[in-house]
């Protein structure tokens, strides 16, 4: 256990919160690893804002999870998005034109993550 520390912690319970349908504590969880990620670990800090994103869709909150997700891109800049990375953008992807098909910034988002998925 002395392995994996507060941020990882709060990552697993996120996702684990989410997974069961508490999404406001998974948003909660969310805001708490990325308080504990160092800056320097941008895929890490990537990963959990893509968590993030998530959960507020989750929630129906589709501009702010837009805009969360659209973060992801800043913080991978000029580094090529890692397979998980890209799978977990994939399920917010599927879940924001489910929750979200008819929103204009759902569709700006769908644009965007077209472009980023083909960046090498």
């Amino acid at each position: 256990m002395t392995f994996y520390g507060s941020a990882e912690l709060n990552a697993v319970t996120a996702i684990v919160r989410d997974k069961i349908g508490d999404a406001p504590q998974a948003e909660a969880a969310s805001h708490r690893a990325l308080a504990s990620i160092a800056p320097e670990f941008r895929r890490n800090r990537a990963l959990a804002t893509t968590r993030l994103a998530l959960t507020q869709l989750h929630q129906h909150e589709v501009d702010q999870a837009c805009a969360t997700a659209s973060t992801v891109f800043v913080l991978m800049s000029g580094a090529p998005i890692p397979g998980r990375m890209r799978s977990l953008l994939g399920d917010y992807y599927r879940d924001l034109i489910t929750l979200g098909p008819k929103a204009a910034v759902a569709r700006e988002w769908g644009v965007r993550y077209r472009t980023e998925w083909s960046r090498v």
